[in-house]
């Protein structure tokens, strides 16, 4: 074909169904809806493929909510706000000053740090805060640091901007906001993207009848945790600037841009494999960036410890990265008219803005806090997500899969500034404990191949890494022919607990003639029949796909003794 045959071809137009018809045919029988759909936790169904045709009033619909999402950004770019930790005024000084020539574009200060300002330490750090914004988080008994403001000179105050996050009343210059609208509590405690966006809304209720509505929402700010689902996160992100927008308009407002501040959810991030935080941190990153954050916080890999200043430049650098090398700082929500991330950010709307008026109809938020009701909804999210991680539906790389069992637990001092987050619900929290517990069992494993290798690889190798999980590390057999040769192996190997790998008929003529003192597991799905007349014989349960592998795991930690 020559270059002028290639301009002349045109594709043939398909449609959604002559698609579906040839999705079915690669299937080889398999449901089509159940293998190519994926419902989240939210109650929304992702598709396998999306369509001009899937949006309803597309032009119009499209065009008000981009419009809306882009007035509440208004500015391409987001400020890279990193933490910034010392022990000393001084030190903090050198530190933020560093972390501004190194990319950082903020001054990040923490109320853990309870800091004892001097005068003259606070006369400079006013002439930082006049060219770089601020974002302080204080405690109610942490409001020293505020005295700065009565060193920057008068013509300068309206230079300042950021916002500060304090339990306290404070007195700030006009363009640092202090009223936060903070949806991080919800996310920590396990709540879904609906959660988040609908008890934003109705804190955003409670705090706009309270006084002047265009003087409330100049001093508005909202926080959200960013997890890993990536285009989820988008849509949250976009979600949130529709949802105000209609949210001004039931008020009959104009809607004021909201600075929207983000930071990378723990919820994902484990102490086992933790450089996989990376990734996860760069995941989110990159979502907050095109969901249209204002700032952005990455949690370095070694969060759930002690940072050191090595993890602290490379938590930056993943925003630095994504900042000078994709140019999406130069584009105003980068998302925009993709038919996938328009469908999305009009789902969560429309059931953000149903949760919403639950909440209001059951009294509105401080009343749904004190009977529990809003706690309790959370409570029964998370617990679906712990189940979907235990079974390994959802997959946490390093740590319920893929596991490193040599690797040990990091533990120590965790830094005092996320103390607070230690509360937060992590998913990876159950398989740290277990890989805790298996440092102090003694516990022999065995996986039996009773089969040639190549018949019971696949079997073998999935035993392997659902042990690896909880640490355990099983002493790997030959080919053993017959069950006087699996109880010889068992009993020269002292072993306590072993897995049968081999296929069906191999195990109905070996195990009725087992005879150890092991536990003993199959590998494979097996019904109950086949369980409760083999249980007889010593064989206990059977490992497979879809185990809940932190109840089985426990189970099989509890065979070994107490390590000396």
């Amino acid at each position: 074909m020559t270059i002028e045959s290639m301009k002349k071809t045109q594709f043939s137009e398909r449609t959604y169904e002559e698609w579906r018809e040839a999705a079915e045919k690669a299937l080889k029988g398999k449901p089509f809806e159940k293998t190519l759909k994926t419902p989240t936790i939210e109650g929304i169904t992702l598709e396998p493929l999306y369509t001009k045709e899937m949006l309803d009033r597309l032009d119009t619909f499209v065009f008000d909510q981009t419009k809306a999402v882009q007035n509440g950004k208004r500015l391409p770019g987001w400020f890279v706000a990193q933490e910034t930790h010392a022990a000393t005024v001084s030190d903090y000084l050198v530190a933020i000053k560093d972390d501004l020539k190194r990319g950082n574009e903020m001054i990040v200060y923490l109320s853990y740090q309870n800091l004892e300002w001097t005068d003259a330490e606070l006369k400079e750090l006013a002439e930082l805060i006049v060219h770089y914004p601020l974002y302080f988080r204080l405690g109610s008994d942490d409001n020293g640091i505020l005295r700065v403001f009565d060193f920057v000179e008068e013509e300068q105050l309206g230079h300042v901007q950021g916002v500060i996050f304090s339990e306290a009343e404070v007195e700030v210059p006009q363009k640092v906001r202090t009223q936060l609208i903070d949806t991080v509590p919800v996310h920590n405690a396990g709540g879904t993207i609906v959660h988040e966006l609908g008890v934003a809304l109705s804190i955003l209720a409670e705090k706009m009848d309270r006084g002047n509505f265009a003087a409330q929402a100049k001093d508005l700010w909202v926080r959200f945790a960013v997890d890993t689902q990536f285009f989820q996160e988008v849509a949250k992100l976009r979600a949130f600037r529709v949802l105000w927008n209609a949210f001004c308009s039931a008020y009959g407002e104009e809607a004021p841009a909201i600075p929207v501040f983000t930071e990378t959810s723990v919820r994902s991030y484990s102490k086992l494999d933790p450089y996989v935080n990376l990734l996860r941190a760069g995941n989110a990153t990159f979502s907050a960036v095109l969901g249209g954050t204002n700032a952005h916080t990455v949690h370095p890999h070694d969060f759930l410890t002690v940072p050191d200043a090595q993890s602290r430049r490379i938590a930056r650098n993943v925003q630095l990265v994504i900042k000078e090398e994709t140019h999406v700082s130069h584009v105003l929500d980068a998302a925009a008219g993709s038919y996938f991330i328009e469908t999305l950010t009009k789902e969560f709307v429309d059931a953000a803005w149903s949760y919403f008026l639950e909440i209001e109809a059951a009294g509105g938020y401080s009343e749904v806090i004190k009977s529990g009701w809003l706690t309790d909804d959370i409570q029964s999210k998370w617990v679906e997500r712990k189940e979907k991680v235990a079974t390994r539906e959802n997959s946490l790389i390093g740590t319920n899969i893929y596991a490193n069992p040599q690797e040990p637990v990091k533990e120590g001092q965790v830094a005092e500034s996320h103390l607070v987050y230690m509360s937060a619900k992590r998913l990876s929290s159950p398989f740290e404990k277990l890989r805790a517990q298996s440092k102090e069992r003694l516990l022999k494993a065995a996986v039996l191949h009773v089969a040639p290798l190549k018949t019971v690889k696949a079997q073998s190798d999935f035993v392997q890494g659902f042990l690896a999980v909880g640490g355990i590390e099983p002493l790997i057999s030959p080919e053993l022919s017959n069950a006087e040769e699996v109880n010889r192996f068992l009993s020269e190997n002292a072993i306590d607990y072993a897995v049968l790998c081999g296929p069906k008929e191999v195990l109905e003529e070996i195990i009725p003639a087992l005879n150890a003192a092991a536990s003993i597991d199959v590998a494979g799905k097996y019904g109950k029949d086949d369980l409760n007349r083999w249980e007889e014989f010593g064989v206990t349960d059977a490992i497979y796909s879809g185990k809940h592998i932190t109840s089985k795991l426990e189970q099989i930690l509890s065979l070994g003794k107490e390590a000396i």
